[in-house]
């Protein structure tokens, strides 16, 4: 998928649209075109800045797309078997050239004033930039003389240019600023180094699937580490020796209520049934500004909280197994407002369906999984023992044992354990059409809008009742009636182009 596709559709969606329905065309208001292939962006919500990354450049635009601040950040002497150049005490052998850096993070820390860029080179090395001033660094890390610097802290985003990387900012109920990371392996390195050295000699290759990290730029001695506790309870990292056999691909990290939900698909399930869904929705407990009752001043385990459960869109002989795009959003529905997962799939010959799923739904599939965990051994529920921490264990009975709500949402200490649903959370598709690539979610008067991109630069919109998403089991004879909710735009967007402020005519 183009990145600039996605950044344009997610764009619509933040800078807000203003709409007045008719029939006419849509009309760009404003446009950047960058010379380099689009990454990420972030919007300041107060100030309206726009954050662009792009291989080798980051910008800073103001609310009509105009360049505000330019920096370059690539492409730079590196290998991907040498450390990163910030860690002192370790000079590399290997011969450098020049290596382009592929933006991989951008995430946006209003109340510290800093930008968290995050590239492919020197390992997934991360920057902290001045917010209203992206090409100065806030905050100079490693510190100057700094001696003690461990890989860990510096290696964070992938470090190839088609691996994938998200993350989210929240804080702790403590104060502390958090950073959720997300980032696949990529094996790039692993060949070199031999079984006996040490981790610290792996580089990138044993960074955790995914982790919390510290961002408080008040202790730069912990800045970016996961050793939050005593001990790596902040980690969520699979065996060195089965990493290939759970090679996981990420696509969106989010907040939902308390909760941190990550999505992404086990590629290594890829090549087997293709019927079979491999895509994954993830969820941890986050010790945020609404806490739950907790033992001690942190976070729990990550482990002992992390569910994740397969999401399968469509249905049999019908199946789009893979996850391109995914978005949370509340719509009007009876009742009231009920929060949703929109989600764009797609099949091997490039078919793709929107689908959506109801929170409410994840969240019980959730409790149902732990209480058959902890009441007797189940078929549903599995402890996954390809993860290094909180290994070993099974799902047995526990005799009478009645599971508390905070329990069962956030799991409990006799079950330190990451667990894993084995069957799927479904959905009908909403809407089918070929080489669709990303969602985002608006509502206006009561009625959800979604904007769906393409990979061929296209952009369509799609109107559905709150009546027509309440009832997400559309008989397929319905799909017609479905496709005239679609208004198909011809939008002028290339592979580096940022369009903002789309407006509908009088």
């Amino acid at each position: 998928m183009p990145p600039s596709m996605e950044i344009a559709v997610l764009l619509l969606g933040v800078l807000g649209l203003e709409m007045r329905w008719s029939a006419s065309a849509l009309h760009i208001q404003q446009a950047f075109a960058s010379p380099n292939l689009t990454n990420n962006f972030v919007v300041d919500p107060v100030s309206r800045k726009v954050y662009l990354a792009t291989v080798n450049t980051v910008y800073q635009l103001n609310g009509t797309l105009s360049v505000e601040v330019e920096k370059r950040t690539g492409p730079v002497e590196d290998n991907l078997l040498c450390h990163a150049p910030q860690l002192p005490q370790a000079p590399c052998e290997h011969p450098k050239s020049l290596t382009d850096n592929y933006n991989k993070l951008l995430k946006l820390d209003r109340e510290q004033g800093v930008v968290v860029v995050c590239g492919s080179v020197y390992q997934g090395f991360c920057e902290l930039r001045r917010m209203g001033n992206i090409s100065e660094i806030a905050v100079e890390f490693p510190p100057q003389g700094e001696k003690t610097v461990f890989p860990s802290m510096l290696n964070i985003a992938a470090n190839h240019p088609n691996a994938s990387t998200v993350g989210l900012i929240f804080k702790s109920h403590g104060g502390n600023t958090r950073l959720l990371v997300g980032t696949t392996y990529t094996g790039a390195g692993t060949q070199f180094f031999p079984k006996n050295h040490s981790k610290e000699d792996l580089r990138f290759e044993n960074t955790p699937e995914i982790a919390i990290r510290s961002l408080n730029i008040k202790d730069l001695s912990r800045l970016f580490t996961y050793d939050i506790n005593p001990s790596e309870d902040n980690v969520f990292k699979i065996k060195q020796e089965v990493k290939t056999k759970n090679k996981l691909n990420f696509v969106h990290a989010f907040i939902q209520k308390t909760y941190s939900y990550i999505a992404f698909n086990n590629d290594a399930k890829m090549g087997h049934k293709e019927s079979q869904p491999n895509s994954i929705l993830a969820r941890i407990c986050l010790d945020s500004d609404s806490p739950r009752k907790t033992t001690g001043p942190e976070s729990r385990k990550l482990t002992e909280s992390y569910i994740q459960m397969p999401l399968q869109c469509g249905s049999t002989g019908n199946i789009y197994n893979r996850l391109l795009s995914v978005y949370p959003a509340e719509v009007h529905a009876e009742g009231g407002w009920e929060p949703y997962l929109f989600g764009v799939f797609s099949k091997a010959d490039r078919k793709a369906a929107l689908c959506a799923f109801k929170f409410g739904d994840i969240e019980e599939e959730i409790r149902q999984g732990r209480r058959n965990c902890s009441n007797s051994p189940s078929s549903d529920v599995q402890v996954l023992d390809s993860v290094i921490q909180g290994s070993g264990a099974v799902c047995i009975q526990k005799g009478n044992l009645v599971l508390q709500p905070e329990q069962l949402d956030c799991g409990a200490a006799h079950l330190q354990h990451p667990l894993a649903l084995r069957r799927s959370l479904k959905a009908l598709p909403l809407f089918e059409y070929p080489a669709l690539s990303s969602v985002s979610v608006d509502t206006v008067h009561n009625h959800a809008v979604v904007f769906l991109g393409t990979s061929n630069g296209r952009l369509h919109k799609v109107r559905h009742t709150a009546m027509a998403l309440r009832n997400l089991d559309f008989p397929s004879s319905r799909s017609e009636k479905r496709k005239e909710c679609l208004l198909r735009l011809e939008f002028c967007l290339g592979t580096s182009e940022l369009a903002a402020e789309v407006q509908f005519s009088e």
